[in-house]
């Protein structure tokens, strides 16, 4: 899941449920503690090395093992900020943020090492996309809810008209500002080609704006408290992630369905969500001879289109890549690695490419490619990770 959405995720969880006589600095050490695990990626300044990114991250700052050290050390830190010195409240809060971090982390298809160092296995649950518009949204639109409708103020006649002309101006700032992201979001679909129509985000801004009005009927959303808010938003995000489920369930049978109809052996297999909607999925399987990926919209009953990715028989050279620790690491990394094998001005280029990076409607995009060059004794003479 992206940093931004982590450190909503988190400002939420913490206007639900912590009191608001706990203070605003254990409220902030719940998302900072949401947003902090993704520190990992200054490990890319330290280190030039190609694959420190797939080796480092989402490693020990978001073990649950790790957790409980890394949320001490914080709350130690913060508590002299705090004069009441409560080093266990905010150990706690930061412990939830990192927890909630991960969570969120592993509902993805990237795969995190939650049990690190005990253990190198990577975690995933498939069920929602790295950049998720739509959990964004649950988790932030409550918390803007809460925002326009504070109920400060006089509760006078006089009071009670300020109170509208604000909430109504916090409205319109509210809206205008998520317009202007989904507009982001509808160019950088445009520029990825994916399915995103701009209907899809002129309406979506139409249900924003009714969910921001409904509340001023009857003034209503006046005398819903801010934790109220709050927790309908933690309500509904676990409604979406039990219909994420649900979703990537039904996806992954239609995988086993396509698999059956080519009579595949199957070695592994998968269903990776795609944007923009639940409805888009990747299918991934994995058989001896190479990988099928099937673009699967679960609205379309009909044959879903596919595409075969054959591997390279295994020859000498192959044999000498994959003993080269750089491509070790990166087999350890990938979930779905296609191989390929060819002769280029007398040296031999053996290339892995992870298929669960492409997008769904850009086959000539192949990201998280490792190249790996050799002289014709089979001695490595250059290695590099392709990002196209």
């Amino acid at each position: 899941m992206d940093t931004i959405t982590h450190g909503i995720a988190g400002a939420l969880l913490a206007k639900s449920f912590l009191p608001e006589r706990t203070g605003r600095l254990a409220s902030r050490a719940v998302t900072l503690g949401a947003v902090l695990p993704d520190a990992d990626f200054a490990a890319n300044f330290i280190s030039n090395h190609p694959l420190i990114h797939a080796e480092f991250h989402r490693s020990i700052t978001h073990s649950f093992v790790m957790a409980p050290v890394w949320a001490v050390l914080l709350g130690a830190l913060t508590s002299r900020w705090d004069k009441r010195r409560r080093w266990l409240l905010l150990s706690g809060a930061y412990a939830i943020g990192i927890a909630l971090h991960a969570c969120l982390d592993v509902i993805t298809s990237y795969g995190t090492l939650i049990l690190a160092p005990l253990s190198r296995e990577r975690f995933a649950l498939d069920i929602a996309f790295f950049v998720d518009l739509t959990l964004t949204c649950i988790v932030l639109l409550p918390q803007l809810l809460a925002w326009i409708y504070s109920p400060a103020g006089a509760s006078s006649d006089t009071g009670q008209v300020w109170r509208r002309s604000q909430a109504l101006h916090r409205g319109m700032i509210a809206w205008v500002s998520v317009a202007l992201a989904g507009g982001g979001v509808a160019w950088l679909a445009a520029a990825l080609q994916l399915p995103l129509p701009p209907s899809a985000v002129v309406g979506g801004l139409v249900v924003v704006a009714i969910i921001f009005l409904l509340p001023a009927v009857g003034s209503l959303g006046f005398r819903i408290p801010r934790a109220a808010y709050c927790r309908a938003g933690v309500a509904a995000l676990v409604v979406y992630l039990g219909v994420c489920a649900l979703a990537h369930q039904q996806a992954l049978s239609r995988v086993d369905d396509f698999a059956r109809s080519v009579n595949a052996t199957v070695e592994r297999r998968a269903a990776l969500p795609a944007p923009p909607s639940l409805a888009w999925w990747s299918g991934l399987v994995e058989t001896p001879t190479g990988i099928y990926r099937v673009a699967l919209n679960l609205f379309d009953p009909g044959a879903p289109v596919y595409r075969f990715f054959p591997n390279a028989e295994k020859n000498f050279y192959l044999e000498k890549a994959e003993e080269f620790p750089d491509t070790q690491t990166f087999l350890w990394f990938a979930r779905f690695p296609w191989v390929t094998y060819r002769q280029e001005n007398g040296f031999h280029v053996v290339q892995y490419t992870d298929l669960q990076f492409m997008g769904v409607r850009r086959d000539r995009n192949l990201p998280w490619t490792f190249r790996v060059l050799l002289d014709p004794k089979g001695q490595v003479v250059d290695s590099t990770l392709l990002r196209r």
